[in-house]
């Protein structure tokens, strides 16, 4: 398991980067990827807010991938919620779709990522779960 320690230390910076651009930029942040909102809705307290703490809860995700990679075995149902529910996450940008259209393309890409990544991390962890299982490599050298 230690490659996949590896992935999820390396994708840690990204959420911690992300948290920090909406803590400083509040719904800034969402303009540098494309989104087209007035200078109302760029100064409105609520949106500024709501998007400051979500954009800085979203540093949970670092600290939760980080915890994991510390300790797989232990933390490998903690690292399946995160997995999952990231994905749900990208799901719910599907609904935005559904209502309001295509977003900008750096969202898309993000989209894309959300839907895609979780689900071969969790399968390349059930498959390194498995072959410990089975007698083959350890955990640590994986």
């Amino acid at each position: 398991m230690h490659k996949l320690a590896v992935v999820l230390k390396l994708a840690v910076p990204l959420f911690f980067v992300v948290g920090a651009l909406h803590l400083t930029l509040g719904v800034g942040a969402d303009v540098l990827l494309g989104a087209k909102l007035p200078p109302e809705a760029i100064a409105d307290p609520a949106l500024d807010s709501q998007n400051r703490f979500y954009g800085l809860s979203f540093t949970l995700y670092g600290v939760l991938l980080l915890l994991c990679s510390t300790n797989l075995p232990k933390y490998a149902t903690v690292l399946r919620c995160v997995l999952w529910v990231f994905f749900a996450a990208g799901l719910a940008r599907l609904v935005s779709i559904a209502l309001h259209g295509l977003p900008p393309p750096l969202i898309s890409a993000l989209l894309v990522s959300e839907l895609v990544a979780p689900p071969l991390l969790a399968r390349w962890l059930a498959w390194a779960e498995a072959e410990s299982r089975q007698g083959g490599a350890s955990y640590a050298s994986q």
